[in-house]
């Protein structure tokens, strides 16, 4: 599977995906808001290996894909339909998103996001997407309102992140089935 945009390549995760993955996973700084990482090269590695399980797994619910510019991955992008505490049921998906830190603020995060939710919509009938972010990380606040999302919560302690209950704010958007946003995907 290959989604393009104007200037990024979303696609499979690969073996050889290792050390570029392992660049953005291991910075504490890309990692402060999530729940997972700074990841070990062993992690990094099974993250893949569970990616690889992700792809083969019938039926999937769970599309994780490199975002690359220029033939180089600077982040992922996923987007996850099975049952959570956000996501409901069938045509609702949550998605999710990193880059390394030399990436942000160029809006490759919307850029994918967008390409992503777009493919969703016209190939699985996503209708209502969610994602989550802690309320300190403003960028991710800024990006998510960006690609048309709205704050419909607050969750206090929500996730754990380096052992500690963190409240999550919730945002959600509607898609409408074949959401032209975005470029091609096949």
């Amino acid at each position: 599977m290959e989604i393009s945009t104007r200037r990024l390549l979303l696609h499979e995760y690969d073996p050889g995906d290792l050390d570029a993955v392992q660049a953005f996973a291991s910075d504490p700084v890309v990692c402060a808001f999530a729940e997972w990482g700074p990841n070990t090269p062993q992690e990094t590695a099974a993250f893949l290996d569970e990616y690889a399980a992700e792809q083969r797994a019938v039926p999937r619910e769970t599309w994780t894909l490199a975002v690359a510019m220029d033939g180089s991955v600077i982040g992922s992008v996923a987007l996850m339909t099975g049952t959570s505490d956000l996501v409901r049921g069938p045509g609702e998906a949550e998605i999710g998103y990193v880059l390394r830190r030399d990436a942000w603020g160029n809006g490759y995060a919307a850029e994918a996001a967008e390409a992503l939710l777009a493919w969703a919509g016209s190939h699985l009938g996503i209708t209502r997407v969610v994602a989550t972010c802690r309320p300190e990380n403003t960028g991710s606040v800024r990006m998510l309102e960006k690609i048309g999302m709205q704050q419909v919560d607050y969750l206090r302690e929500h996730k754990r992140i380096d052992g500690q209950a963190q409240d999550s704010l919730v945002f959600a958007r509607l898609l409408p089935v074949g959401d032209p946003a975005g470029s091609s995907a096949g």
